[in-house]
């Protein structure tokens, strides 16, 4: 199935937005622009610019002889093709992004692509408590799922750059039901299909709890929606079933897998008619509950670190990964020891919308009455019986190997940056975002010495069906305000005593240093604002090279040159996922073997980083990235006191 095909599987009001204005102001569906083309000169402009700072001077002179040819006949005739891709489709870059991004990755999802949320840490006295939070936590979705049914979802609005402008709220539809499905070469999104007007829907959630997974009914044809007590039973009888049943097989650890390998082996799964229906269930189940029992937590790490480590791969198998279905857009994960989060499946959607999701699921638990009993008992769940042969026992068998190996490479640490947060910042006249990339890349370059390609999410949710592109914040003007601040602090003067002259010196180069973050934070500002109004380099890109690959079957020599590699290779990962709930934050890995995932969450007075690197790789480390981080935050400030005194 292809992504256009899957589209047109989704109600029509998904794909429009609709508004619900003030009280003297009519309900009106919006259709929203489409993504536009991005000027082709431009796109390689901006390409030869940002590839001068990443590459050597010998190899730019290279890659500026291949954009003059490739400018010369067959860019113009991709430019054209892609500009009656664009008059024809919805969105014309989204179904190759979605490949590119992450149907056809091969890549394990587990550390690699699917993010982990914490949520507070919460404090039980005995396993009701546990089951209590589960029930009120699905007895939220099944209230959000019912209003994404009636299309009452309110509208959100561009809060800068053309404000009030509506944004697309597709993503938000792409949460609840949505499972990633592996096969050989690509993946594929499986989404609920539709029920005819006037339908009951059924719905399920599966729980998982000790590797087994329960399939639990929560709205039924026949009776309608459970209660939250009768949920709360529900999950209480899983929990006790599995308390006293044998080990299970750890089918979960199949998705753990590499993808072409997961794909074979669910080839041979599905054999069986019994294991067929299972994963059917779980695809189609609203989402997983993960009912972790406790323990799993390093103790050379701090809590925080240990809560997202549990969120974004659940400590191992000898803990609570087999207690996972890393397929699953939504997995809820609860654990007795106190320990909330969530892990969720990227490919459906972005960052946004699962905070959404989940921040409103935790408000609503935190004013919640505990769930009452039920005055009669349902039958209870049955854990899922698998045909498990021997060769899908012994590939389980290595999918726990890879991934506890995965798992001890990962260099990880959750960072809470306390000398001062956002409103500092704006105090600077500085967008916190703008301040914080720009943080990013100094830090960097006080490690390194030179800047690399550094990926940061723009969100095109202006557009009809938009998803991201790139603001690349590793561009000439950080650089040189980079190496301004690193620059030795000790004057060259020779008169040591000569105090005046000293102090001149020193206040002549913090106002230098202050020019050239300005100018870096006014080129980091443009780049970001062509991005969000579709004008980025990346998506087009993309679609040139995809437009190629299609025309001639073959990649023109501008994409197989080693600069594009370089330029796709983000050594630096980057990410603002804000959360309006203290003790909640988001983390990932790194993307490429030998770079930095930096997740980060500004806070009024703090900011929240979550960085990660591989032990394996002899050119990252964590602790020394966090360090560096924390010198560069504490420099910008001493840089912005300085203005501040009057000279």
């Amino acid at each position: 199935m292809t992504w256009g095909e899957s589209l047109l599987s989704l109600p029509k009001r998904w794909l429009s937005t609709q508004i619900y204005g003030t009280e003297d102001e009519d309900f009106q569906n919006v259709q929203l622009p489409k993504l536009p083309m991005p000027d082709l000169q431009a796109t390689m402009d901006s390409y030869l610019e940002f590839a001068s700072v990443i590459v050597s001077q010998q190899q730019w002179e290279h890659s500026k002889g291949l954009v003059r040819g490739f400018m010369e006949e067959l860019g113009p005739r991709l430019q054209e093709m892609l500009q009656e891709r664009q008059k024809e489709m919805d969105n014309w870059v989204v179904d190759w992004w979605l490949d590119d991004m992450y149907l056809k990755v091969r890549l394990p999802l587990p550390i690699n692509s699917n993010p982990g949320m914490v949520f507070p840490r919460r404090h039980f006295a005995k396993m009701e408590e546990v089951a209590d939070l589960g029930a009120l936590f699905i007895d939220d979705l099944l209230d959000y799922k019912e209003m994404l049914d009636r299309g009452e979802l309110p509208l959100e609005r561009a809060t800068s750059r053309e404000k009030g402008q509506p944004l697309c709220m597709e993503q938000f539809y792409r949460l609840l039901g949505v499972c990633r499905i592996p096969e050989v070469g690509r993946d594929r999104l499986e989404f609920p299909r539709n029920k005819n007007q006037g339908e009951e829907s059924e719905e399920l959630v599966v729980v998982a709890c000790r590797n087994y997974f329960y399939p639990v009914p929560v709205k039924a044809a026949d009776r309608g929606r459970l209660t939250p007590g009768e949920i709360q039973a529900q999950l209480l009888h899983a929990m006790v079933d599995a308390g006293g049943a044998p080990p299970a097989p750890r089918v979960g650890l199949l998705t753990s897998m590499n993808r072409d390998h997961w794909g074979r082996a669910r080839e041979q799964l599905i054999k069986d008619e019994t294991n067929r229906s299972n994963l059917e269930l779980i695809s189609r189940a609203l989402c997983i509950l993960c009912m972790d029992e406790s323990g799993g937590d390093r103790p050379d790490l701090d809590a925080d670190t240990n809560a997202m480590l549990r969120a974004m791969h659940g400590a191992g198998t000898r803990h609570h990964s087999a207690n996972r279905w890393f397929d699953k857009t939504v997995q809820l994960i609860i654990s007795s020891d106190g320990t909330v989060g969530m892990c969720y499946e990227h490919s459906a959607a972005e960052g946004v919308a699962v905070v959404r999701l989940a921040e409103r699921a935790l408000a609503r638990a935190e004013v919640a009455d505990r769930p009452a009993p039920p005055p009669a008992l349902l039958p209870a769940p049955q854990a899922m019986k698998w045909t498990v042969t021997s060769e899908i026992q012994r590939t389980i068998e290595q999918a726990a190997r890879d991934l506890d190996r995965a798992i001890s490479d990962l260099d990880f640490k959750v960072y809470t940056y306390k000398s001062y947060g956002r409103e500092f910042m704006k105090s600077c006249k500085t967008s916190p975002d703008v301040y914080i990339q720009l943080a990013i890349q100094y830090a960097y370059y006080k490690m390194y010495g030179y800047l690399v390609s550094t990926y940061e999410s723009a969100s095109l949710r202006r557009f009809r069906n938009g998803r991201v592109d790139n603001i690349r914040s590793a561009h000439g003007a950080a650089r040189a305000w980079a190496a301004a601040m690193c620059t030795a602090d000790a004057s060259p003067l020779n008169d040591a005593d000569d105090a005046h002259r000293k102090v001149s010196f020193n206040l002549y180069g913090e106002q230098k240093k202050l020019e050239l973050f300005e100018e870096a934070a006014r080129k980091q500002t443009a780049i970001m604002e062509a991005n969000i109004l579709g004008r980025g380099i990346d998506n087009h890109l993309l679609g040139l090279r995809e437009a190629a690959r299609e025309t001639l079957g073959e990649l023109p020599p501008l994409f197989k040159d080693d600069t594009y590699t370089q330029m796709f290779q983000f050594k630096m990962s980057t990410s603002q996922v804000t959360t309006t709930t203290d003790g909640t934050f988001m983390g990932y890995g790194a993307v490429v073997p030998d770079g930095y995932g930096c997740c980060y969450n500004p806070k009024k007075e703090s900011v929240i980083f979550c960085i990660a690197s591989f032990t394996s790789s002899s050119v990252t480390n964590t602790e020394a990235f966090r360090q560096s981080l924390e010198e560069a935050l504490d420099s910008m400030k001493l840089m912005f006191q300085a203005r501040k005194v009057e000279i």
